[in-house]
């Protein structure tokens, strides 16, 4: 016995040793030399058997481990190259192969078959960037189709968001496709031609330059195209006609030579179907969305029929609302960019859009009483809206020399919008009629903004010592009229009835000036930063409104109190200083601090003279870490402050009685207020099992939060007598508050499961905000809790079969401290299925079925119904590139849109009218034509170069 444990002893040493060997390399491109991440690298028997296999990290090198003595093959295959296979044979002792270097060629990776699990995502400091070949889609499948796969990512009121924010901005290549306009490219570019998607917080290009995160970033996708596609012509093309006169034509090309890339889209549609940004329908004049800006309906603090709005003057007091609703579409845009030498590069875009929206509304608000009685206000609304656009972007960059070198960012966009909407509303106080309008308002509006960022920028022999300069410039003019014929009713202890019939004038002229001057300064192991900011702010406004006279049958009678002619005024003055910390790429700490001087002059000169001036001095401290744990881990933490000055419109003590049922009057006693954020994330990859997790908290806080004082219509209160308006209505104003709190939590994990070919992602957030608000000027806080999972099953089969199942339930809470009896509780979930099957014969069966449910909401809001789309198409041509297809919308009519929206006064509940079933006979073709060749290589690693330094 004791000579076989001595044996044992012996040889398990030697054992042990042996599975300790393993075989290292880098994978590098033939031509440029450049890591290629993501190649699969296969060691294998003679025989051909799979021994053990990997993918290259990000930066192309690979290991493998725990590899016996013996004789193998190693073969390595990239999508897009020619296939390399070795002789590799290990004595006793680990090797490394040190760089290999792979060729381009034509290969087809369906015939070979992966045994490694191909990492979803990898991790570069603090760009999470996924591997496109992890998530297989249908041949003719879009960019957003591919990234909605994807882990973190998820699509809410028709925004993208990715690792809980907003998507900002989209770039191809790391230049910028049709400005900042995500769904130009998201639905415009073809998954095939993806190789990477790289998703990070884009800074500023002053910050980007010296290394200082100023806190002004933008959530962005940088898609990565693959190799072979930058001498490259590819799009689609498609016409529809169907049942109720539905249409839908249009198409995309995109033109890749080298360093020169042209990209063209177009569309006509009466299908709801929109592929640009938001302030293409919104306008350049701040929005024409109820929520968030444009003429509010009642209970938004005051709505905008006409007249002064809020005290002051708006150009969305000119604006229907153009959100949700049927929306003919027709838009045309054109993308360019080009390097020429190597010191110039140029990119820009035009592009035109004309949206005719039609939306028909009904709402229930409910508003927070402290006498434990409901105050409801009802209102039906039917709104017309039609909206030009054209937009100007362009980008240059310019190297004067290796070490100096601008970028300019030059944007023009011009709006005309006509609109028109009958609004019936009226108040109640438990069944009891409060007051009642009849609302007519027609408004044609014409607006201009451009404006111009430049930064130069130069670089000492000094590593870390830099200086730069960023000037922007930016002007607006707004012009229009606006008709209001209203029919008013108040009911007290006697009925008091009111007509307005007016006409209004508007003229608005806005200009801003800013200067940037940053230094920076290598000092012991980091570097410190001195910088100057100065800012000034002007707007011009004159509004004039008329009454209409009987006699004259004309809008003759100078209405005074509601004519208004004022100038704002706004500087800042900012003088900083901070300092960064970098260790490696393992640690890496800025601080910095601003101290800010402010000055408003608001000067009104008609109807009366006023003048409202104020003075700020506040420290704005700014703090980041990050801290990275391996390649694929790392931590980061953002501590930013800002100040928010009033706005002339919150300033203004003349009361709006546009609407007369919702009043609003400003407040010159305003006061600046200083909002804090804060944020945690933390990223990991894990390459070996080919998952992605992601968490982050946040928290804002706000003192002298810019709240309202909200004065109900069913009671009595001095202010009314004091302001000398009606007493039957509602009145609001802004007031300074503490207390505004807002927290949240967003994490995510992906992983792929390998039983049934499918990426599993989960995904789960929280969030508690506390807005505080006077109700009869008595403090309410309303506390909103909500607490939503979820999850995603995204198949990962073949270019034949494509689904994708997820599911997503939100539970949320409404707490007021003022009235109790209006706390509510209401859950939603949404439920989705979309397929794509390619079946023999070149049949296609497309299906998506979407499931919305809300329990909880106001009676008749309430909603259970599915949403059911299909369509069966027969592939055909070369290729397989065209189909002809059927396509049903609402298989069973039962399309619907209810919202619910939740203020510190009010809760609401929404419903809008919606896109109803309809048939279609659709024709797509799809057109590709990638050429390869060593002069786009070359291109590519200039790209690749340039697209490091600015990432």
């Amino acid at each position: 016995m004791a000579k076989y444990l001595c044996a044992l002893l012996f040889f398990l040493p030697i054992a042990l040793a042996a599975q300790d060997l393993s075989i290292t390399g880098k994978v590098v491109d033939e031509t440029n030399s450049q890591a290629l991440p993501g190649a699969h690298i296969s060691l294998l028997y003679p025989w051909e058997e799979v021994v053990k296999s990997t993918v290259t990290n990000a930066d192309g090198s690979f290991v493998l481990e725990k590899v016996e003595k013996g004789g193998y093959k190693l073969k390595i295959s990239f999508l897009g190259y020619a296939d390399k296979v070795q002789e590799v044979t290990l004595s006793n002792q680990s090797i490394n192969l040190g760089t290999l270097i792979i060729a381009e060629g034509a290969v087809n990776l369906d015939a070979v078959e992966v045994k490694e699990k191909l990492p979803l995502a990898q991790q570069n400091g603090d760009t999470t960037a996924y591997n496109a070949n992890a998530f297989k889609t249908l041949k003719d499948a879009s960019a957003e189709d591919l990234i909605e796969k994807m882990p973190g990512v998820i699509k809410n009121g028709g925004r993208l968001q990715v690792q809980g924010e907003n998507v900002g901005k989209v770039l191809v290549d790391g230049r910028e496709f049709f400005g900042n306009d995500p769904n130009a490219a998201l639905k415009n570019l073809p998954a095939e031609v993806i190789s990477k998607i790289q998703v990070f917080d884009q800074q500023s290009d002053q910050s980007q330059f010296t290394g200082f995160n100023d806190g002004n970033t933008t959530k962005t996708i940088n898609i990565i195209t693959k190799s072979g596609t930058s001498n490259a012509q590819f799009g689609k093309l498609y016409a529809g006609y169907g049942t109720d006169n539905r249409y839908q034509v249009g198409g995309n090309t995109s033109f890749f030579d080298g360093d020169r890339r042209i990209s063209i889209i177009g569309q006509s549609n009466n299908v709801n179907i929109q592929n640009f940004a938001a302030e293409d329908l919104l306008g350049v004049v701040g929005g024409g969305s109820r929520r968030g800006g444009g003429r509010s309906r009642g209970g938004r603090g005051g709505g905008r029929r006409g007249g002064r709005s809020g005290g002051g003057i708006s150009a969305n007091d000119f604006l229907v609302d153009q959100s949700g609703g049927v929306a003919s579409t027709n838009a045309f845009g054109i993308n360019y960019s080009d390097k020429f030498g190597e010191n110039l590069s140029l990119s820009g875009s035009y592009f035109f859009n004309n949206t005719d929206n039609t939306s028909i509304e009904n709402s229930l608000i409910e508003f927070i009483d402290n006498e434990q009685t409901s105050e409801f206000y009802q209102e039906d609304n039917e709104t017309r809206s039609d909206n030009f656009n054209h937009r100007i972007n362009g980008v240059l960059e310019y190297s004067f020399s290796k070490r100096t070198s601008l970028i300019m960012r030059p944007k023009v966009t011009w709006q005309a919008n006509k609109g028109s909407a009958f609004t019936t509303a009226e108040t109640l106080s438990g069944t009891n009629l409060l007051n009642s309008t009849i609302t007519n308002f027609k408004s044609d509006l014409n607006a201009i903004n451009g404006s111009n960022s430049l930064v130069v920028r130069h670089r000492f022999e000094a590593r870390g010592r830099t200086i730069s300069l960023g000037l922007t410039n930016a002007y607006s003019n707004n012009k229009g009229q606006s008709f209001l014929n209203s029919q008013n009713e108040i009911r007290r202890q006697m009925i008091l009835s009111d007509t307005l019939n007016q006409l209004g004038n508007l003229d608005i002229n806005g200009w801003q000036h800013s200067a940037n001057l940053s230094y920076t300064e290598p000092i012991g192991k980091g570097m410190a930063m001195f910088n100057y900011r100065t800012s000034v702010q002007e707007d011009d406004a004159d509004k004039r409104t008329f009454d209409f006279v009987e006699g004259s049958q004309d809008y003759t009678n100078f209405n005074e109190p509601l004519s208004s002619v004022f100038s704002n005024k706004y500087w800042t003055h900012q003088l900083g200083t901070g300092y960064n910390y970098r260790k490696g790429r393992e640690f890496f700490a800025i601080a910095r601090v601003n101290a800010q001087w402010s000055y408003l002059n608001t000067a009104e000169t008609f109807p009366a003279m006023a003048n409202i001036k104020r003075t700020y001095f506040n420290l704005v401290p700014f703090a980041m870490l990050r801290i990275a744990f391996s390649k694929q881990e790392n931590l980061r933490f953002m501590y930013r402050s800002n100040t928010q000055t009033p706005t002339v419109k919150q300033l203004q003590n003349v009361v709006d009685n546009s609407n007369p049922l919702q009043l609003t009057v400003g407040n010159p006693d305003l006061d600046q207020s200083f909002n804090h954020r804060m944020f945690l994330r933390y990223t990991k990859t894990n390459l070996d099992k080919a998952s992605v997790f992601f968490i982050m908290v946040s928290g804002n806080f706000t003192d002298n939060y810019i709240g309202n004082a909200t004065y109900l219509a069913d009671r009595d209160n001095p202010i009314f007598g004091e302001l000398n308006v009606q007493r039957g209505t509602q009145l609001s104003r802004p007031v300074n508050l503490d207390g505004y709190r807002n927290f949240s939590v967003f994490t995510t994990y992906g992983f792929p499961f390998k039983a049934i070919k499918t990426n599993i992602n989960l995904d789960l957030s929280a969030n508690l905000s506390r807005i505080p608000g006077l109700i009869n000027d008595e403090l309410n806080n309303s506390e909103n809790r909500s607490l939503t999972g979820g999850i995603t099953f995204a198949s990962n089969i073949s270019e034949n079969v494509d689904f994708t199942i997820s599911s997503r339930t939100g539970l949320n809470s409404i707490e007021n401290t003022l009235q109790r009896a209006g706390n509510t509780n209401y859950l939603s979930q949404k439920t989705t299925l979309k397929l794509g099957w390619v079946l023999p014969g070149g049949l296609v069966y497309r299906t998506s079925i979407a499931h919305q449910f809300y329990d909880g909401l106001a009676d008749n809001f309430d909603s259970d119904y599915f949403l059911w789309n299909m369509s069966l198409g027969k592939k055909m041509l070369k290729e397989d590139r065209g189909e002809l297809a059927i396509t049903i919308f609402d298989l069973l009519n039962q399309n619907q849109s209810i919202v619910r929206n939740v203020t510190d006064v009010y809760i609401e509940d929404l419903r809008t009218n919606v896109l109803q079933q309809y048939f279609m006979l659709k024709f797509t073709w799809n057109f590709r034509n990638f050429n390869s060749g060593k002069a786009k290589t070359a291109t590519e690693s200039e790209e690749d170069k340039r697209r490091k330094r600015k990432f």
